[in-house]
């Protein structure tokens, strides 16, 4: 035969279970605020902050490899783009304050990458400051394919990606 659970057993589970989802949460959190740090610096391929850049003197050189594991372990692949889910890029480019997103087939084609923009042109999607959105963002993509292309496309030519495009 169950007994029947008391007030307090009930009680005492619920508390558990708050605690639990309290440090899941937690633990989201505190990813989600290492992920924005690690990925708000503008700095080169190599890990340096250029000079005069913004970055320059936060510790982004400090924090390179913090990133770079973050990136790494992270269970969102970084061919999703930023990550995020629809960029946060078209907060100003939607066609009033910044201009929006061509509607030209290549454009559309990449929506299903959920409307990312940073995965072709960089940039930093989770900054609204103008300068630091858009440091090291690259205009067309087009011009670097084997950099820019072939960090989702890891198979063919990345020239052919561009001849293709041309043609849309």
């Amino acid at each position: 035969m169950k007994q029947k659970k008391t007030i307090v057993d009930r009680l005492r589970a619920a508390a558990r279970s708050i605690a639990r989802t309290a440090a899941g949460t937690a633990a989201v959190v505190a990813v989600a605020l290492a992920w924005s740090l690690a990925g708000s610096t503008p700095e080169r391929a190599d890990g340096s902050v250029a000079a005069g850049s913004k970055a320059e003197g936060w510790g982004a050189e400090a924090i390179a490899e913090v990133r770079d594991i973050l990136r790494q372990t992270s269970p969102i692949a970084e061919a999703n783009a930023c990550g995020m889910g629809a960029s946060s890029c078209f907060k100003c480019h939607n066609g009033t304050r910044a201009a929006a997103p061509s509607e030209q087939k290549w454009h559309t084609d990449h929506k299903s990458v959920d409307n990312s923009c940073v995965g072709c042109h960089k940039g930093n999607p989770r900054l609204i400051k103008k300068e630091l959105a858009h440091a090291e963002m690259m205009k067309d993509p087009r011009s670097k394919p084997a950099e820019m292309c072939a960090s989702c496309h890891k198979t063919g030519n990345p020239a052919d990606l561009v001849k293709a495009y041309n043609k849309k």
